[in-house]
C-alpha cells in the first residue's frame, strides 16, 4: 500500500509544497503543487480532483455582489452590497466520468458561487454573526494540510484539514476535516460502477456556532452537499426517491420522477441523476448516472432534497433546522456518489443504498 503523507505543524498553516505520489496499483494520485489540486487516478484515468489550494476567478471575470435593499430578494441573505462568488477552495472539480470526461462545472455563468461538488452551508452563526459559505461571502474555507494520502488496489484516500474564518476576523471558528475515499470501479465495460465517500466532520474552535439553510427567504432551505452538472449535459433528468415529499423542492419539474414507496422502500432516500455527457473521441456519448445517498446516520435524516435551474442538485441538510455546533462535539456529515455506465434502474439504486447502509 501507498503511504503518502504531508508533515505536520504545531501551528495550523499552509503548506506550500506537496509530494508528487504515485501507486503500482490501478488507483493513485496525481498532484500538481502549484495550485495544490490532487486528482485520484485509476488506470491512468481521472476519477476526480480535489481543490485544495485556492481556486481563482476566471480571467477577465469579476465577482458579483448583491444589491443594496431593505428586504431580501431572489434568495440572497445579505442586503448590504457584499461580494459573493469569489476565489474559493476545498472542493471536488470535476468529478469525472469512465472517458475521462468532466461530470461537473465549476463557476458557472448563471451562479458562479456553484462549485462542481462541493459541502456548505448558506448560514454559518456565531451567536448573532453571520456569513455564507455556500454563496462564499464573509466567511471561507482555508487550507491547513492534507492528514492521509493512500492509493491500494481497492481504493484510495485522501484526507484535507480546513478551517472557516469569517473575512473581518482571523480566528479559526470551525475544523473542517474533508476524507475522500474511492474504490475501485465495478463491472465489464458498458456497465461499470464507480463508488465515492464523501464524508466531513465540523468541530466548532469557539462557543456560540451553528449552522442552518438560508431563513429569510421561502425556498432558503439548501445546502449542504451538492453537485452542479456540467453545462453541455443532454438529455438530462433524475429520480428522486424519498418517504418525505413535502421535502422535495424544484424548479423544473418536468425533469422529474418522483417515488414514493414507504411500503417497498422503507425511509430509503437517494437522487439518481442522468446525463449523457461530451467525452472527447466519442461522437454519441451513452448515459452516465450520478447517484447521492445520504447516509442515515446524518442528523435529521431523510434530510431536504433541493434541485433547481436544472442541474443543480443539493441533499439539503439541514434545510431551515439551526443545528448547534457545541464546541468540543463534533458533527459527521457522510455522502456517497456512485458514477455509473447507463440509466441504472429503481431496483439497482435501492440495491446501492442498502449497501451503503449496512
Amino acid at each position: 500500500m501507498l503511504n503518502c503523507r504531508r508533515g505536520t505543524a504545531a501551528s495550523w498553516a499552509f503548506f506550500a509544497s506537496a509530494p508528487l505520489c504515485a501507486a503500482a496499483g490501478p488507483l493513485a494520485f496525481s498532484v500538481d503543487e502549484k495550485t495544490q489540486s490532487y486528482t485520484i487516478t485509476e488506470q491512468g484515468q481521472p476519477v476526480l480532483t480535489y481543490r485544495f489550494g485556492e481556486v481563482p476567478l476566471p480571467a477577465g471575470i469579476e465577482a458579483p455582489h448583491f444589491s443594496k435593499r431593505d428586504t431580501p430578494y431572489n434568495g440572497a441573505y445579505f442586503t448590504d452590497g457584499s461580494r459573493y462568488g469569489g476565489e474559493r477552495s476545498d472542493y471536488i472539480y470535476p468529478l469525472y466520468g469512465f472517458h475521462g470526461e468532466p461530470l461537473t462545472a465549476d463557476y458557472p455563468k448563471d451562479h458562479m458561487h456553484h462549485r462542481s461538488l462541493w459541502w456548505s452551508w448558506c448560514e454559518v452563526r456565531r451567536n448573532e454573526k453571520i456569513g455564507d459559505l455556500w454563496a462564499v461571502c464573509k466567511i471561507r474555507a482555508y487550507p491547513v494540510k492534507i492528514n492521509q494520502m493512500e492509493a491500494s488496489a481497492d481504493q484510495a484516500v485522501l484526507q484535507a484539514v480546513n478551517v472557516w474564518r469569517y473575512d473581518d476576523d482571523p480566528t479559526d471558528v470551525v475544523k473542517e476535516t474533508a476524507t475522500i475515499r474511492a474504490y475501485k470501479t465495478e463491472g465489464a465495460a458498458g456497465a461499470r460502477s464507480r463508488t465515492i465517500d464523501v464524508d466531513v466532520r465540523l468541530e466548532a474552535l469557539v462557543d456560540g456556532m451553528a449552522l442552518t439553510g438560508r431563513q429569510t427567504v421561502d425556498y432558503g432551505g439548501y445546502g449542504g452537499m451538492t453537485v452542479r452538472m456540467h453545462p453541455e449535459v443532454k438529455e438530462f433528468s433524475l429520480r428522486a426517491v424519498h418517504p418525505n415529499p413535502d421535502q422535495w423542492r424544484g424548479d423544473n419539474l418536468a425533469i422529474v420522477e418522483r417515488v414514493i414507496d414507504r411500503a417497498a422502500l422503507g425511509d430509503a432516500a437517494w437522487m439518481a441523476l442522468y446525463g449523457k455527457y461530451p467525452a472527447a473521441g466519442i461522437e454519441a456519448p451513452e448515459f452516465t448516472t450520478v447517484m447521492m445517498l445520504e447516509s442515515k446516520s446524518t442528523p435529521l435524516y431523510p434530510n431536504n432534497f433541493r434541485y433547481y435551474r436544472s442541474t443543480c442538485i443539493s441533499l439539503a441538510f439541514p434545510a431551515k433546522t439551526i443545528v448547534p455546533l457545541p464546541k468540543g462535539k463534533p458533527l459527521d456529515y457522510k455522502t456517497r456518489f456512485v458514477v455509473s455506465e447507463g440509466k441504472t434502474t429503481l431496483e439497482r439504486e435501492k440495491a446501492l443504498w442498502q449497501a451503503y447502509q449496512r
